[in-house]
């Protein structure tokens, strides 16, 4: 008969610590911004190989996540032949740019061979895109 309470007990007392456990708070952390280059004709919007010394243009746009969370930072920087990153361009974002943000980037490409990369950043209160 104690071996039975014994069992009972036990089992009531891991039973009320998986209740226990298993009350957690859920915080959402929330979707990161939206970011799609566009495509057009005189538009860059993959990686590509280019001609130097010539004009050429990028084009983003950014919206907010799924859940509305405003975007509320945008930078752009280059980096030419693995050097250090350079800020070209920061935005705080308000206002109806938190939602839906276009930016053109017209840029001439350098004079000698090398690698030229850019980093659009969207950023909003749960991260980055």
């Amino acid at each position: 008969m104690q071996t039975r309470q014994f069992l009972f007990a036990t089992v009531a007392a891991v039973g009320i610590i998986a209740g226990f456990s298993s009350c957690r708070k859920t915080i959402e952390l929330g979707n990161k911004p939206n970011l799609e280059f566009v495509s057009g004709t005189d538009l860059i919007s993959t990686d590509s190989t280019l001609v130097m010394d010539k004009k050429y243009q990028i084009e983003i746009h950014a919206t907010n996540a799924e859940n509305q969370t405003p975007n509320t930072y945008f930078e752009l920087t280059r980096t030419y032949s693995g050097g250090e990153d350079t800020t070209v361009y920061y935005e705080d974002l308000v206002g109806d740019k938190q939602t839906d943000y276009y930016y053109t980037h017209a840029f001439t490409t350098l004079k000698r061979g090398g690698t030229e990369r850019y980093t659009f950043t969207v950023k909003n209160n749960y991260g980055i895109v």
